[in-house]
């Protein structure tokens, strides 16, 4: 006869705490290898060469958020409620779908190199280099969410230090050869991705050329579709900001808005695309759970994900607040001091407000994204673009750089606002079928609805 064991709390809080740290971890390595390869172009090159190539680096960073958009971020709000073969198959489909999404974005990027001019200002010759890497590099990011969807975020860690090393030591080599061009950072980074997701490939055994995109576009689209429009919505007020601050302001104070933006704005960024990494796929199964499981227990799961809001809010908020009361007054400090960053110093408060936003803001776009509400998330970022840009062009006509700051923070609040709203909104629904809840063509039921009496 064995003996039951007890449950030991410590160890399963130490387990916690390793999976979290191993998530913030492994979005500290991406984040700083997406810098580093802006940092390396500027010390290695000369800053027009350098120039030249980060455009087309920006656009493989464009089609790695729609590919995350399409099919990562659905990832970790679908796959994360699945387990055994309805799991396998949705991965597996993913990762093809990635795979045709790059080599889609392959073609066009040799079609783009083939045709486009070498202007000045807009060179993309670089695009011969990123064109045959594009596939593997989707593959390898959709591989770090397919983990990340099973809370595995220490093998996600594994295989982004997998690319990361494989990047660093091709660069070394190319260094030391000094053949440190363009084109080989471009390949390094390539290189990297291609070394990484075979790792993953073998690691896992998936097969994605079994895999069904058309099958992954039917059963996903009522999110693939609006995360999709969301990214593109958001790339576009990216892109946008940089031309209205242009038309406005001086081509100085454009550089020092988007200098503000990056260190002060990035680094929380970076935090929140990895506690969305760790909260999404709690919080989906939570609201399956509401929706699938009979009483008491899908309300016991419902008020664990509204409960989990409420305290994440509180502790982001209060985060937020502190980042506020600290960075304000310290990049104001150092700013003032450096003659050649004077002028924005004054940025530092408004950007620090917005990241304290972006912070609060964090709880309630994971639990939206975990209750599959994408239409609602498409909208509220349609309200903070709108608010955001109008205000970023009145602010720039009323008070110049300052003023466009301000204006980016009042559309910030706005759309935290929005959020808030619209979450409550949600929460009418929480426990009943939700909108993605579909049987595909061939009889396999995505997410099975369970009619809950209440």
């Amino acid at each position: 006869m064995v003996a039951a064991t007890t449950p030991d709390p410590g160890a399963a809080r130490r387990s916690g705490l390793r999976w979290v740290g191993a998530g913030l971890a492994d979005q500290l390595v991406m984040a700083s290898a997406n810098a580093g390869n802006t940092l390396l172009a500027l010390i290695l090159l000369d800053r027009r060469r350098a120039g030249i190539m980060l455009l087309s680096l920006g656009i493989a960073y464009v089609v790695m958020s729609v590919n995350r958009a399409f099919v990562g971020d659905v990832l970790l709000a679908m796959a994360s409620r699945m387990e055994g073969q309805r799991r396998d198959r949705l991965v597996r489909d993913g990762l093809a779908s990635a795979v045709c999404i790059g080599v889609a974005a392959s073609l066009v990027a040799l079609v783009v190199w083939a045709v486009a001019p070498h202007e000045p200002d807009i060179d993309l010759r670089d695009l011969i280099w990123l064109a045959p890497f594009l596939p593997m590099i989707l593959l390898h990011d959709t591989g770090r969410y397919t983990y990340l969807s099973a809370r595995e975020s220490g093998k996600a860690l594994q295989i982004d230090l997998v690319w990361v090393s494989t990047q660093g030591l091709t660069v070394a080599v190319l260094y030391l050869l000094h053949a440190a061009t363009a084109g080989g950072l471009l390949a390094a980074w390539g290189i990297g991705a291609t070394v990484g997701g075979t790792f993953f490939l073998v690691r896992t055994k998936a097969r994605p050329w079994l895999g069904r995109p058309r099958r992954w576009a039917t059963q996903t689209r009522r999110l693939s579709g609006w995360f999709t429009a969301t990214t593109l919505i958001g790339q576009f007020q990216v892109q946008a900001v940089g031309f209205l601050v242009a038309w406005r302001l001086t081509a100085r104070e454009l550089s020092g808005l988007r200098g503000a933006q990056t260190v002060l704005l990035q680094p929380v960024q970076n935090l929140i695309l990895a506690m969305f990494g760790l909260l999404v796929p709690r919080a989906s199964r939570l609201a399956r759970d509401a929706a699938r499981l009979p009483e008491p227990a899908a309300g016991a799961a419902a008020a664990a994900l509204r409960r989990q809001t409420r305290l994440l809010a509180l502790l982001f908020g209060g985060m937020g607040l502190l980042l506020t009361l600290v960075l304000w007054p310290l990049a104001h400090f150092v700013l003032v001091h450096i003659h050649k960053f004077a002028d924005i110093a004054p940025l530092a408060l408004p950007m620090s407000i917005q990241a304290g936003i972006y912070l609060l803001q964090m709880p309630f776009t994971a639990a939206m994204r975990g209750m599959h509400r994408a239409r609602m998330l498409f909208a509220q970022y349609a309200i903070f673009t709108t608010t955001s840009l109008t205000g970023l062009v009145v602010g720039a006509n009323v008070d110049r750089l300052t003023g466009a700051a301000w204006g980016l923070t009042i559309g910030a609040s706005v759309g935290l606002a929005a959020m808030i709203g619209l979450y409550e909104y949600a929460l009418r629904w929480l426990g009943d079928a939700e909108p993605d809840d579909i049987t595909d063509s061939d009889g396999f039921t995505i997410v099975k609805p369970v009619s809950v009496s209440r």
